[in-house]
């Protein structure tokens, strides 16, 4: 999750903003708990719910749907991925054999038809073209080419389907340690818009191989959120994002590399016997 970009986002006061993609986190949440989001083309949003219902992002976006001022289109995190993929391919829409027959189809915009050759009804999913795209990677260098270790999820098409790609990396690298493994450069340069290195950017969700999801500070939000009258969230964005001048500053404040080097030792099972 680009939690560093998103914690910029609400500090910048950016609003009337929409979001577009397949299961969410930590970054749909913020957005959401400070009513930053106007329309929502989502598949899931996942709310920690083993943590503890968000009751008061749940009623603003209850009551926010009642007045029409928040407007949700409905799918599949496999439809969305199928309408990143047909953006990213140039296409207006792509065919796809799921959703039929669901509610999520009734409050989506797809469309299904017979299909012209086979006779077959298939779904149609519109592409998906998003205005600004931020991808947090694992290195990159100056130039944007960037690299992910690990599964890609969506990050391939969204890459190639916006407007505008920003990128959020762990580290800047030299080009030569780029080139070692192109393989694993899914991000080419020419995609890219902008490059910012940013050590810990996903924190305190996981970044697959170097630190695991901080499950303390998730708690300490979960709770905050579970108060439906909003005013222990609001001491909690004052506390880690309104009340810090950067990332930086809110690492340090959630314990700094010392904290980091406690989720590594996790994420990499060391330790344990």
């Amino acid at each position: 999750m680009p939690i560093a970009f998103v914690h910029e986002v609400l500090r910048q006061g950016f609003r009337n903003l929409g979001m577009a993609s397949g299961t969410r986190n930590l970054d749909g949440d913020f957005l959401l708990d400070n009513d930053r989001i106007v329309k929502l083309d989502i598949g899931y949003i996942l709310g920690l719910e083993m943590l503890g219902i968000p009751l008061y992002a749940r009623t603003l976006v209850q009551n926010k749907l009642k007045t029409g001022e928040l407007k949700i289109s409905e799918w599949t995190n496999g439809t969305m991925a199928w309408r990143h993929k047909a953006a990213a391919m140039g296409l207006p829409f792509l065919p796809v054999r799921s959703l039929a027959g669901t509610d999520s189809f009734k409050y989506s915009a797809a469309k299904q038809i017979e299909c012209p050759f086979t006779g077959i009804k298939v779904v149609l999913v519109p592409a998906i073209f998003c205005d600004t795209c931020c991808i947090h990677v694992h290195r990159a260098d100056k130039y944007g080419n960037c690299q992910i270790d690990g599964m890609l999820n969506e990050d391939y098409d969204k890459a190639r389907s916006a407007k505008n790609l920003i990128i959020t990396t762990e580290k800047i690298v030299d080009t030569k340690e780029i080139r070692k493994d192109g393989s694993k450069t899914v991000i080419p340069q020419f995609y890219v818009d902008a490059v910012v290195e940013v050590p810990n950017g996903a924190y305190p969700t996981n970044m697959p191989g170097l630190y695991y999801l901080d499950l303390d500070h998730l708690k300490a939000y979960a709770k905050a959120a579970g108060d439906r009258s909003g005013e222990s969230l609001k001491k909690y964005y004052n506390d880690y994002v309104f009340g810090t001048k950067d990332f930086k500053e809110f690492m340090k404040k959630c314990g700094g590399k010392k904290r980091i080097e406690e989720l590594r030792k996790i994420e990499h099972m060391e330790g344990r016997k």
